[in-house]
């Protein structure tokens, strides 16, 4: 002890020297700890970014034109465009995505979304329910009407309502009459006073010469007119005629065209299989208002709302990778429909699933601000009936989820109104023969996975495969450039690290060479006196290794804060660099935890501490080997010397 006290007190004899030792090795402590630091700290957050992280791409089919939609305005007496209309010519089947060297995760498979009904929900709330059933019914009514006089009504005309199919009570609100226009017909065909003709209605505002309330009737044939933000309109088709499709995407012919938007109502008409027509699709139409929508997906991160965070579990748990795998019957379902419902984690939900939609998006058809209820055109199968029920059984409800922002006109990916989502392979029953439309892959139906860091390669092996009329656009919550930031930092670190080394040794050596190498003199003397090699040692060496351990212990501790603040400098970079709101409608979906899953904390002390350790061994090394130096000397030659 009284050995180590007289090292120290002579270490500061020299205090200046003292001091600036002290301060280059807490310098270089600092940079070889923020260096180690930094270096750790980014190799593990690489490894944690593929845990957190997932690349998926949406394909999408370009249109092989796009011509300008014209319609017929009667009121206007000309044709006017509603804009650009896409042709997409033959529908690409998603197999062309099946190629060698596409490494998936999740393979791209055409989706379909599902219609269930169940007359027991509910599927609005109370206090809003009626309203919007009855708005529904007023707005698109299927009724037995008869002309007041003979007319052509290529402008507005009264017609009396005889019978309601589907609608209000028997009359529209108490109307005798109401105006009716075949509004976007340039070629409308004559009506006769004494007949009944039964027809599907839309409603719009009333020409310019009739008071601004007044509304009209039109047959509901333009579809695209009350719902043109729809993703792939369809022709203008009356609202009876089917789309039903084959499985290969082939449709199948209608066998009961309309030549018409209405038919006449004769003696006996509703036993003949055109009549019964017209009953079937009032009964599809009171279907489509207790109809939810049901997301069959191998995981919830191909549902671009959950993938942006703009909807997440609130209760319970996501649907597990072996559940989606093996198809097992585990459901989510939205809080609204949960809470109207009294619906809880772990009750049963049964699906009976009756139609199948391979053309529109669920978050169009089914919008949480839309005010109609479902799907209201199309409902019928080429046979002129409603769709029979192809898959009923029992899930259970693993989660209940929230989706943050909902709006009225979907852009295709926020989650539809009362929606549930199944595993993909839950559903072992073939929808075959109820596929109530087909279109081409969109974004919002043909999705996949791919390896984090995999975009570039994929794109060249796809490139090879020649397909030109496929658009892939990938999203990966700015995994690439975090990536390449953090190795960046890697490289940057071993740099720091690097040069940290050779500072603290450089520093070590001449520092050494001031306080042993000049003191063999000193050395001699004390072994002289009758100290041995050792005590000499332990003389030397007690005071450098003092400044060592507190020049490490101050360095590692600066070198920890620095790293900490190097990282959240470059986190907050990154989140306000790498989010896209795309497909998000609303501000603040760039939540931190969503977008830039880094972690700060992710390395224990053990780092720093292992730090300070290599540099006290460093410093005792490079000292020993100068104390060595000084011991070889003969301490009566050295006494012997003048002082040079």
């Amino acid at each position: 002890m009284n050995i180590f006290v007289k090292s120290i007190r002579q270490m500061l004899r020299t205090p200046l020297r003292t001091a600036l030792f002290l301060l280059l090795l807490l310098l270089s402590s600092s940079l070889l700890a923020l260096g180690a630091g930094l270096y750790v700290l980014s190799s593990e957050n690489v490894k944690r970014l593929d845990e957190v992280f997932v690349t998926i791409g949406i394909v999408k089919q370009k249109p092989a034109a796009l011509h300008e939609r014209k319609v017929w305005d009667a009121e206007k007496k000309e044709f006017v465009s509603q804009g650009l209309m896409a042709e997409y010519g033959s529908v690409i089947s998603d197999k062309v995505l099946d190629f060698d060297g596409a490494n998936y995760i999740q393979p791209p498979v055409k989706r379909p979304y599902y219609g269930a009904y169940n007359p027991d929900w509910i599927v609005h709330e109370q206090n809003v329910s009626f309203l919007l059933v009855s708005e529904m019914r007023q707005e698109l009514p299927i009724m037995e009407l008869e002309p007041v006089e003979d007319c052509i009504p290529d402008h507005p005309v009264k017609l009396k309502i005889k019978r309601v199919l589907y609608g209000t009570d028997s009359k529209l609100e108490g109307w005798e009459t109401l105006l009716f226009c075949d509004h976007y017909n340039p070629n409308p065909q004559p009506m006769y006073a004494g007949k009944r003709y039964v027809m599907a209605l839309a409603f719009k505002r009333g020409h310019n010469n009739f008071p601004k309330l007044t509304v009209e009737y039109f047959p509901d044939s333009f579809t695209n007119n009350l719902r043109e933000y729809r993703s792939s309109p369809r022709e203008e088709e009356p609202p009876v005629t089917s789309t039903q499709y084959r499985s290969d995407g082939e449709r199948i012919p209608d066998r009961f065209p309309m030549t018409a938007p209405w038919d006449e109502v004769t003696d006996g008409f509703y036993d003949t299989p055109r009549g019964q027509r017209w009953l079937e699709l009032a009964k599809a139409m009171y279907l489509s208002e207790q109809t939810i929508p049901v997301v069959p997906t191998d995981s919830t991160e191909l549902l671009m709302s959950f993938y942006n965070g703009n909807s997440n579990i609130i209760e319970g748990r996501d649907i597990t990778e072996e559940e989606y795998r093996e198809g097992q019957r585990i459901c989510l379902i939205s809080r609204e429909f949960a809470k109207m419902n009294g619906f809880s984690v772990g009750d049963k939900l049964t699906l009976p699933l009756y139609y199948a939609d391979y053309r529109d998006s669920a978050g169009r058809d089914f919008s949480p601000g839309d005010k109609l209820l479902g799907i209201s055109d199309h409902l019928l199968n080429a046979q002129g009936r409603h769709y029979e029920v192809f898959d009923e059984n029992e899930y259970t409800i693993a989660g209940i989820y929230n989706e943050i922002n909902k709006v009225a006109r979907s852009t295709g990916y926020d989650m539809p109104s009362n929606a549930v989502v199944i595993p993909a392979a839950s559903v072992k029953n073939s929808d075959e023969d109820n596929i109530l439309d087909y279109g081409p892959m969109m974004g919002y139906n043909t999705v996949f996975r791919i390896p984090n860091g995999t975009i570039e390669s994929y794109m060249k092996v796809w490139e090879k495969q020649g397909v030109d009329d496929l658009e892939i656009t990938f999203y990966d919550k700015g995994y690439t450039k975090i990536k390449e930031g953090l190795e960046q930092i890697k490289e940057i670190a071993l740099a720091l690290f690097i040069s940290g080394i050779l500072t603290a040794t450089l520093i070590l050596l001449f520092f050494c060479q001031i306080f042993i190498g000049k003191q063999k003199k000193r050395t001699a003397i004390e072994r002289s006196l009758g100290m041995n090699k050792r005590a000499c040692t332990i003389s030397l060496l007690s005071g450098i290794i003092v400044i060592a351990l507190l020049g490490s212990i101050a360095g590692t501790m600066m070198g920890y804060l620095l790293t900490g603040n190097a990282m959240k400098q470059f986190t907050g970079q990154v989140q306000a660099e790498t989010f896209s709101t795309l497909y998000s409608n609303w501000a603040g979906a760039s939540d931190s935890e969503l977008n830039v899953q880094l972690d700060t904390s992710l390395i224990g002390p053990w780092v720093y501490i292992l730090t300070g350790v290599f540099m006290v061994i460093l410093s005792a090394g490079i000292s020993l080997a100068r104390i060595r130096g000084n011991l070889k000397s003969e301490p009566l030659k050295l006494l012997s010397m003048r002082d040079t």
